[in-house]
């Protein structure tokens, strides 16, 4: 590993003074900078991959008793906030505190996550991300470098300079199917949102995988038009309420199911991927259907006659205590949550 660039290595490089760097950096108030000389100085210190380790040290030398949650989520909806729930609940007990951060990058280069740990706001980081997808590769290398504190929660990546929490989503989704299969459809209706994620994909191999052992039965398909590029409009329900919007791609949904479930006759099941997706069913078809959710958050107005109920609370208090683990210096590990919990209707 290459020395560690200072505040003289990029004073240098920016042809300015030290303290000129440092006023930039540590984004010190009433300093009249111009606006070229402070970008010249950010992108200098980008290009040498520079943190603020000296500064961090000392910051670093009393822990803040805060741990920072990434949660670029809608936090209203129930999945979110009873995972944070728990985070929280660990933390309580220990006098501990929560902020949360985000995964935007600053202008000098670190994402906002890491240049709360660098400045000695937190002591450590829960990455709950978006779209499932875990840190940067840039960031990755960081926290193995400075053996930064930092657990993913189901991002379904493996590493070895972090700890991860994940869903036996395999799993789950083969508890549900077996409930389903033992009323005996003629047909399965499978339900899922055009997101494309591991998750997704993890739970529709399952499903084809139960259906194929049960040559009797034949599996339908419909994709319902909720994406990653619209998740934002179909989450705001939870949140502002109603909007133009958001009732637009509603109706499309509904429009959707209905004509899914149209070739389906009495006794046949419909299994939604998403938690809430098999309640239109009751308005929208007038057929006695075997329904089942392979996630459910525990908002369903008529649950589904079989349903995965996903232990988000557990998950926030495994995410808070496997960080509290390596701030404690413990090495890294992968926590695997089995998903057992099969509710009947």
């Amino acid at each position: 590993m290459g020395k560690r660039a200072t505040l003289k290595d990029i004073a240098a490089a920016a042809h300015v003074t030290t303290a000129t760097v440092s006023y930039v950096i540590n984004r010190t108030p009433g300093q009249k900078i111009a606006p070229a000389t402070r970008d010249r100085i950010l992108a200098i210190a980008r290009d040498l991959n520079y943190v603020p380790s000296s500064a961090a040290r000392a910051l670093r030398s009393k822990r803040s008793r805060t741990i920072g949650v990434v949660a670029k989520k809608n936090l209203a909806v129930p999945r979110f906030n009873q995972t944070i729930r728990g985070i929280q609940s660990v933390l309580e007990d220990l006098d501990m505190s929560l902020l949360l951060c985000t995964n935007r990058r600053r202008r000098d280069g670190l994402c906002d996550y890491l240049g709360a740990f660098y400045e000695g706001r937190v002591d450590g980081v829960i990455f709950l991300g978006r779209d499932n997808i875990g840190p940067d590769k840039e960031s990755v290398e960081q926290i193995r470098r400075e053996k930064i504190p930092f657990v993913s929660y189901d991002c379904l990546e493996e590493s070895d300079c972090y700890s991860t929490v994940d869903l036996d989503y395999r799993g789950g989704a083969r508890r549900v199917l077996e409930r389903v299969l033992a009323s005996r459809p003629r047909r399965v209706l499978y339900v899922q949102p055009q997101t494309g994620t591991g998750q997704e994909n993890l739970r529709a191999a399952v499903v084809r995988e139960a259906i194929a052992a049960a040559p009797e039965v034949e599996l339908l398909v419909a994709d319902m038009p909720v994406t990653l590029q619209n998740l934002d409009v179909w989450d705001l329900r939870y949140s502002v309420g109603t909007t133009e919007e958001g009732d637009a791609l509603t109706e499309r949904f509904l429009d959707a199911m209905k004509e899914a479930c149209a070739p389906l006759e009495d006794g046949d099941a419909v299994v939604a991927s998403w938690s809430g997706w098999t309640d239109p069913i009751h308005r929208l078809v007038n057929k006695r259907l075997v329904t089942a959710e392979l996630a459910n958050n525990g908002e369903s107005h008529f649950h589904p006659g079989a349903y995965m109920r996903l232990p988000n609370y557990e998950v926030g208090t495994t995410c808070a205590r496997e960080l509290l683990s390596l701030m404690d210096g413990n090495p890294p590990s992968a926590h695997l949550i089995r998903l057992t919990d099969v509710s009947m209707g």
